[in-house]
């Protein structure tokens, strides 16, 4: 097996070996490896090249590659999303988790919002970030929300829909979404099982 390094390094390491973000074409994880669908087989690294990046092994079938990596594959995979979605993890601090203070922010918020499959869409003006939920029932109430410490100054609620103004919102909405787009695809696969 390759070198053992932190998620942060081992996301970077494996974004650059798959051809960067934008050979990526689509990303999944299951219980021990990243399954990557590439646009361009030729700019994905050797199976060497990974191992020495800490993968076990590699398995590819056409243009869909899978990273075997082992039960990390969720924190890796979460810092690997972030990178694709342009932003830039190499100069913020890094929780555990492989999250940026933003990253950690959106993770937060978006579990204010109640179960999985409660967010039907989430938008952004300025400094809020628009929820709109199934049951409201379900979403922190502000004080909640303002425990957390992560900046949120305000909560309103109209019909099904909540309004969080915080700091760095549009950061914050972006991660929400792929946080979101990744749960209902989690979801329906779940479900057609």
């Amino acid at each position: 097996m390759g070198k053992r390094n932190s998620f942060s390094q081992q996301a970077v390491d494996y974004l650059k070996d798959l051809g960067g973000s934008s050979n990526i074409d689509e990303i999944v994880n299951c219980a021990s490896r990243i399954r990557v669908s590439v646009n361009d087989t030729s700019a994905v690294a050797t199976n060497q090249q990974f191992i020495a990046d800490g993968a076990m092994t590699v398995v590819r079938h056409g243009k869909a590659i899978q990273v075997i990596v082992g039960l990390d594959v969720p924190q890796i995979l979460s810092v690997m999303r972030q990178l694709i979605s342009g932003l830039d993890i190499y100069d913020a601090e890094l929780d555990e988790y492989g999250l940026t203070p933003v990253g950690e922010k959106a993770t937060m918020l978006y579990e204010c919002f109640g179960l999985d499959g409660n967010i039907q869409q989430i938008t952004v003006t300025n400094d809020q970030v628009m929820v709109q939920v199934k049951d409201v029932s379900w979403v922190d109430p502000f004080d909640i929300m303002l425990q957390l410490g992560i900046g949120v100054t305000s909560v309103k609620t109209v019909g099904n829909r909540i309004f969080v103004e915080i700091a760095d919102a549009t950061d914050i909405a972006r991660q929400m979404l792929m946080m979101n787009m990744y749960k209902t695809k989690e979801l329906m696969h779940h479900d057609s099982n």
